[in-house]
């Protein structure tokens, strides 16, 4: 039964991947902070493994997952956004983009009206993109020190569950080490 639910949780979170690609590609719109929250979700799970993302999240781990990143995902697409409309009213923009006008750089179809969205949906994309590497180097020094055999020396005498584990049975110990660590790097971290 564990099996399945694993599968179940990968294909949940490979259906969000596919859902928020699709919405960053249709060109007209910016994305959709609840899509962008469900990638973050999904690069959590890859990065950390089924097993330590629900001992993070509990269950329904990528629902509580998903409410957790609604905030920093509405607040990526707002900077993001921000950004694309200080870029559209910059005078200068065309002297640094080889000449083309906001809409001719970023408009990718017969009119170019989705210029705004595709200049979101780009930053967007590039965030999380830097999230996502952030996230698989935190979770790589994590799998290292749990698996140092002197990590007890360095750390007060306390194992890895030990040190980094906060709830009753400490099984949250790896998402705990790659919040941690995340945070340290600059990203959002995963938040239980």
């Amino acid at each position: 039964m564990k099996r399945i639910g694993s599968v179940v949780l990968c294909c949940i979170g490979v259906a969000a991947v596919g859902t928020g690609t699709a919405v960053a590609k249709n060109g007209n719109s910016t994305p959709n902070p609840r899509q962008v929250a469900a990638q973050q979700c999904t690069a959590q799970l890859h990065a950390m493994g089924a097993k330590a993302f629900k001992a993070l999240y509990g269950k329904p781990a990528m629902k509580k997952c998903q409410g957790k990143q609604d905030k920093s995902a509405g607040n990526m697409v707002d900077n993001a956004a921000k950004q694309c409309k200080a870029e559209q009213a910059d005078p200068s923009f065309a002297t640094g983009h080889n000449g083309m006008a906001f809409d001719d750089f970023y408009g990718t179809n017969v009119n170019h009206r989705n210029a705004f969205g595709k200049c979101v949906s780009g930053k967007v994309q590039s965030t999380e993109a830097q999230q996502q590497e952030n996230l698989q180097n935190a979770a790589q020094q994590c799998r290292a020190e749990r698996g140092d055999a002197s990590f007890a020396a360095s750390h007060d005498g306390k194992s890895f569950t030990d040190f980094y584990g906060k709830n009753h049975n400490k099984k949250n110990a790896f998402g705990k080490c790659v919040s941690q660590k995340a945070k340290a790097q600059g990203t959002t971290p995963p938040t239980p």
